[in-house]
């Protein structure tokens, strides 16, 4: 968890980043705290550093340091390129290709195919989060957070995509929430960058 980013701040240099919390890790005289921790429970973590261990998968198991610009133009013209930044090897090229196809199934036979774009092999994972009570212990009832993170396409990655929808109405689950805003807003990139379609497949 901590190699993937979580619980420190990325250094994008943003005003006010939070680390977020992963304090809950350090009770090692309970194993409870791991478990729940598996599917987002204890923790908390950012949609920049969530964005970015989806990144660290799509490229192979290397974290990279978010950057928010590419590149500033002086006033007197020149440029100064701001480089790609590794950070460090967090799994290794094997894991994040299994990975990638473990996310690419959600989309194709789980509950993300409302995030698929036809023609392109799409991996990514729903997420619908208890909201934490402010005044009491325990959750907010009826409340949620729902999110869809992934990347495409699957075997050469050009773009990263968190959703993430704060109390959604009428909905659930993140599958009908966030999924398809997600699908939506992939098949707006992949053509915008035309990005070859991957799949065979019939334009409607």
């Amino acid at each position: 968890i901590r190699r993937f980013g979580f619980g420190e701040p990325t250094g994008t240099d943003l005003y006010g980043e939070s680390a977020g919390n992963i304090k809950n890790l350090n009770n090692l005289k309970s194993d409870i705290q791991f478990f729940t921790a598996s599917f987002g429970q204890g923790i908390t973590v950012t949609p920049m550093q969530l964005a970015a261990a989806y990144n660290a998968i799509a490229n192979g198991g290397t974290l990279m340091k978010p950057q928010i610009i590419e590149k500033v133009v002086h006033p007197d013209g020149t440029v100064s390129e701001i480089k790609p930044e590794e950070v460090r090897r967090v799994i290794s090229q094997k894991a994040a290709i299994q990975t990638g196809k473990m996310l690419e199934s959600v989309v194709k036979n789980g509950h993300g195919k409302r995030a698929a774009v036809p023609g392109y092999l799409v991996g990514g994972k729903t997420g619908t989060a208890q909201v934490a009570s402010t005044t009491a212990k325990g959750y907010e009832e009826g409340k949620s957070i729902g999110s869809f993170a992934g990347f495409a396409p699957i075997d050469d990655p050009k773009y990263t995509i968190l959703v993430r929808m704060d109390d959604p109405k009428n909905v659930e689950w993140a599958e009908s929430s966030a999924g398809p805003t997600f699908g939506e807003l992939m098949k707006f990139l992949l053509e915008y960058g035309n990005i070859e379609p991957t799949e065979k497949y019939t334009p409607k």
